[in-house]
């Protein structure tokens, strides 16, 4: 009867060991003490303000977040494009329409003499815009913005937006406003966001890479998820990532770029097959013009296979 409770006490502590063991184990593959920050810092300009945010596509749990500023709102430049995308797919998704802003070229007229072989042509421009009649040729616009990142097309689809929303003349300020009323619509926290515009041109725009992590985690459970997806360029095939140093079919992204700062996100997998999206913004003042290509496309490289097994030094 002595040996009973010995036997007891020790699958006790067998239990008590196990479960520590797996509330100690990270999220999804990632390792705490490998935190992946550490393997994209060398990359990185000195100085720099930067954050990297990763959630679990499946459960919208938080799996990473890390960066010498997490939580701070960053300039995002051209991921603004993916807040536009979305809402105006979800007005669509709704029966309403936007319009696009075509260009007509005309060769001009010369009076008097005749022009010489040797003289460029001169061409008028006009300007005005058409009706988006349908769901394809919403998508090919939308993917054209996405891949060559067209500010045009985005300001210009966020003016339409405010316009039809809020009434004529559709403007910048009316396009914010429509963004940021669908964006309310998510149940996102409205302070780590500030909507300046609808291209990302301006540093008045500002957000965190929490915000938009779990922004592209909403959007995952759309109706509209998998056009809003295919929108966005494949690393190491089109666009603005086609040299990004990296190629991943499972992943779809969206670069953002001024001169002194370079953002990546988008969905993908990480080392353990886990569907994940992600936000990667970098604020560097005096940066080298080829960090961002170097960064982004190693933290692709880091999401998708995990960070190189640690070695061992062996002092002689």
């Amino acid at each position: 009867m002595a040996f009973l409770p010995k036997t007891l006490l020790q699958s006790f502590v067998v239990i008590v060991l196990m479960i520590y063991s797996f509330a100690a184990s990270p999220a999804q593959g990632y390792e705490p003490d490998r935190d992946l920050g550490k393997h994209l810092e060398p990359y990185l300009p000195k100085n720099a303000e930067w954050a990297l945010t990763v959630v679990d596509l499946e459960t919208g749990k938080q799996v990473l977040e890390t960066g010498n500023s997490p939580g701070e709102r960053l300039v995002p430049a051209s991921l603004m494009k993916l807040l536009i995308t979305g809402a105006v797919l979800d007005y669509a998704d709704q029966g309403g329409t936007v319009r696009k802003v075509v260009t007509v070229r005309k060769a001009a007229s010369v009076k008097g003499k005749k022009r010489r072989k040797s003289r460029k042509k001169t061409y008028k421009v006009a300007r005005h815009s058409v009706e988006i009649r349908n769901k394809r040729e919403l998508f090919n616009i939308l993917h054209d913005m996405n891949v060559h990142s067209r500010n045009a097309t985005a300001q210009n689809l966020a003016n339409s937006l405010g316009e039809r929303r809020f009434g004529s003349p559709g403007t910048r300020a009316k396009g914010n406003k429509a963004v940021s009323s669908f964006l309310h619509s998510l149940d996102l926290p409205a302070e780590e966001a500030i909507v300046a515009d609808g291209c990302g041109l301006t540093r008045e725009n500002r957000i965190t890479t929490n915000f938009i992590a779990h922004y592209l985690y909403r959007i995952s459970k759309k109706p509209w998820f998998d056009i809003f997806r295919e929108t966005l360029p494949r690393p190491g095939r089109e666009g603005t990532v086609k040299r990004i140093g990296y190629t991943d079919e499972r992943f779809r992204v969206k670069t953002g770029r001024l001169n002194d700062v370079f953002a990546l996100a988008g969905y993908g997998v990480n080392a353990s097959g886990r569907a994940l999206s992600f936000a990667f913004i970098v604020n560097a003042k005096k940066g080298r013009v080829s960090d961002w290509r170097h960064s982004r496309g190693e933290l692709l490289r880091l999401l998708a296979e995990g960070p190189p097994p640690q070695t061992d030094v062996v002092l002689q």
